[in-house]
């Protein structure tokens, strides 16, 4: 019986190394995602209020439901490449898939920029980040 429970023993630890291991070498998940951008001529029918209950403005971000899932819920910070920090306080239409649409007040600077690639990077600690990497969106909390 000692041997049974010696075996057993062994194979739960070397479950939890591998456990261990395999948890420490996901370092970073990337994630390729499209960035738009939205005023308020986009979101006339819930009258510039967001998912979040306050008005739009300048800071504020909307994510697809998909990412949404995988942890940028409402609230959390973002830095998008060398834009600047933004928060996530809307959500966009269940059609839109691995989307970040970030608010701005003119018609014509959402024009100008129109649709973007950028990379998602998650579970990566902030001091870690590259600086010149401007494809890049990274959660901050």
């Amino acid at each position: 019986m000692t041997r049974i429970n010696l075996l057993v023993a062994k194979v739960v630890l070397l479950g939890i190394c591998i456990w261990c291991v395999s948890s420490g070498s996901v370092w970073a998940e990337e994630i390729k995602i499209s960035v738009t951008a939205y005023t308020l001529k986009e979101c006339f029918h819930n009258k510039g209020v967001t998912a979040s209950g306050e008005p739009v403005r300048k800071g504020i971000v909307a994510v697809s439901r998909d990412l949404e899932r995988k942890g940028l819920t409402l609230g959390t910070k973002i830095q998008i490449g060398n834009m600047g920090t933004f928060v996530i306080k809307d959500r966009m239409n269940r059609r839109k898939k691995g989307n970040i649409d970030i608010y701005m007040t003119s018609y014509t600077d959402a024009l100008k920029f129109g649709k973007q690639k950028y990379t998602l990077v998650r579970k990566q600690r902030a001091s870690a980040l590259p600086e010149n990497q401007k494809q890049y969106v990274w959660a901050l909390n």
